[in-house]
């Protein structure tokens, strides 16, 4: 599969540019045959419940026909008809336009605590190439546990995970600065490549830009950057080590890579079986 993931720079007052710019990056995507593009989490103008959106997997199912590629959406927040809450959802949505996979968020941020509601499953599907996919979401990625559940229990070979990742929206800055200033962006890195050895998968991970040619305040911290690919064996095989704008593609074989890292770790069977602490109980009748 040929995946790109797309380093935004999200303009927080003008929504329909952020709409307009994610179609012209999927132009660019077609242009390279890509299969399968991924946005940043609140893409469609930042947090808050004044960026839900009404209509956006639609329109995202358009756009996904439109350029002949996979899409996953970043995330989109929603408010349920039915009971009135907000949840912040990731979409898989295949190049025919049809929803394949739906996420709400579990494991939300301490300000997205004050106007969201979590979800409470992570589920997998198989995509048009064979591959089984799984959705997070930005802080997601710190429990290796839903890896674990997604990876091990239910078969899952690539991890996307959207994010709105920054540099101070932590709980103590100054208790950050006074260890490394680049913290978040060393946890992010090796985030993304332990979750890959460790689960026998690959992941994408897509955060949001703080720069680019254009001036647009982002009111809610300065982005981290580092959005990445990465695969067992190799780590990052394409990565965006600073916060600007840009879109990264990696071409990668899934099913081999985690039939390879099963084949010499053996992570999956372990699990199976039974061997690993505090995992499923051993099947061993001994």
């Amino acid at each position: 599969m040929k995946i790109a993931a797309v380093q935004l720079h999200i303009d927080h007052k003008d929504r329909a540019a952020n709409w307009d710019r994610a179609e012209a990056f999927m132009a660019q995507a077609a242009e390279q045959q890509v299969d399968l593009i991924v946005f940043p989490e609140f893409f469609i103008g930042g947090p808050g419940r004044k960026s839900a959106v009404v209509g956006g997997s639609e329109r995202f199912s358009k756009l996904a026909q439109r350029y002949g590629m996979d899409i996953v959406t970043g995330t989109l927040i929603e408010r349920d008809p039915d009971d009135g809450k907000y949840y912040n959802v990731a979409y898989y949505i295949d190049k025919s336009g049809e929803i394949l996979l739906d996420y709400r968020k579990v494991h939300l941020w301490a300000p997205e605590r004050k106007y969201l509601t979590p979800g409470n499953e992570y589920k997998v599907v198989k995509n048009r190439f064979g591959v089984v996919i799984g959705l997070c979401a930005c802080w997601d990625i710190i429990f290796n546990e839903i890896f674990r559940h997604m990876c091990l229990e239910q078969g899952a070979q690539l991890i996307i995970a959207p994010a709105y990742w920054t540099l101070d929206d932590v709980s103590d800055t100054e208790m950050m600065a006074k260890y490394d200033r680049d913290s978040e962006i060393r946890l992010i890195n090796s985030l993304c490549v332990a979750r890959a050895f460790e689960n026998e998968c690959c992941v994408v991970f897509c955060n949001s830009a703080y720069q680019s040619d254009k001036d647009r305040p982002q009111p809610f911290g300065v982005s981290a950057g580092c959005s990445q690919i990465t695969v067992p064996f190799r780590g990052q095989v394409a990565h965006c080590q600073h916060d600007r704008e840009e879109m990264i593609v990696a071409d990668i074989d899934v099913a081999t890579l985690t039939k390879d890292a099963e084949t010499a770790y053996q992570i999956r069977q372990d699990w199976n079986e039974g061997r690993v602490f505090n995992g499923p109980p051993s099947k061993s009748k001994l």
